[in-house]
């Protein structure tokens, strides 16, 4: 879904002319392959149990490195760019692996002040450094669409998520490892764990692209996650197997 919601954001860009056919190539493939071969659980636990990936690419965005390795990988043996020239083709797997690490949530905040001084500064298209900035904030709202879609794909991504989280919590309780809340299926509220992220994360992230862009479409996405979170609200006081139930 990532994929397809960052050409969509793409094609709203102001000044799309200025960015160049590559990095715009780029930032699909991104998209595209941005949580390839993931493990089902987060940095802190594989550094916890000293995984083989925190081995290989230490515990700062280990799984974003690991993702772009992986991606860059599969991109070369696909062909995909083999009919462009060699310099090309090695600014586009540089691009994708930038992108790829926008999506580290440790370094968010990073981005999205960085986006925001690009704005009070002024932005120039024909700035390259500029027009990185900007593809990595869009590769940021592809990587956290699910909250931005119609309710019936919202509450079904959000209950993966959620499910994703709690079989990583049951393996911590297995080896006595300390388990936050939103990760402890008996203490996790999912209404509040999901609103709680659309009011921090996901809200002023949209807005801010929704800032930059302004176009119907990007209005029309901001209003999508207000919708969410109303309803996500309306369903707080339910039990966990109720909100989890399908079709709810």
């Amino acid at each position: 879904q990532s994929g397809h919601y960052g050409r969509g954001l793409l094609s709203n860009l102001r000044s799309i002319e200025s960015f160049k056919p590559k990095e715009l190539l780029a930032s699909i493939l991104a998209a595209l392959a941005h949580d390839v071969n993931h493990p089902g659980v987060n940095q802190n636990f594989l550094i916890k149990t000293a995984s083989h990936l925190m081995k290989i690419n230490g515990n700062t965005s280990l799984l974003e490195q690991h993702h772009s390795k992986v991606a860059k990988s599969l991109i070369k043996e696909s062909g995909i760019i083999s009919h462009l020239s060699l310099n090309d083709q090695d600014d586009i797997l540089r691009l994708v692996d930038d992108m790829i690490m926008a999506t580290d949530m440790a370094q968010h905040q990073k981005y999205v002040n960085n986006m925001k001084a690009l704005m009070v500064g002024g932005y120039d298209p024909e700035n390259a450094e500029h027009r990185k900035v900007v593809l990595r904030l869009a590769m940021k709202c592809s990587d956290l669409c699910n909250t931005a879609r119609p309710w019936s794909t919202c509450v079904q991504w959000g209950k993966l998520v959620l499910e994703e989280f709690w079989r990583q919590g049951d393996e911590e309780k297995k080896m006595m490892f300390d388990v936050i809340e939103m990760f402890d299926r008996d203490q996790c509220v999912p209404s509040k764990a999901l609103t709680g992220f659309i009011d921090y994360i996901a809200e002023p992230l949209f807005t801010l692209w929704a800032d930059f862009c302004d176009t119907s479409f990007t209005r029309d996405i901001c209003r999508l996650i207000d919708n969410n979170r109303s309803h996500w609200e309306e369903v707080i006081t339910l039990p966990v197997s109720a909100v989890m139930a399908t079709g709810v």
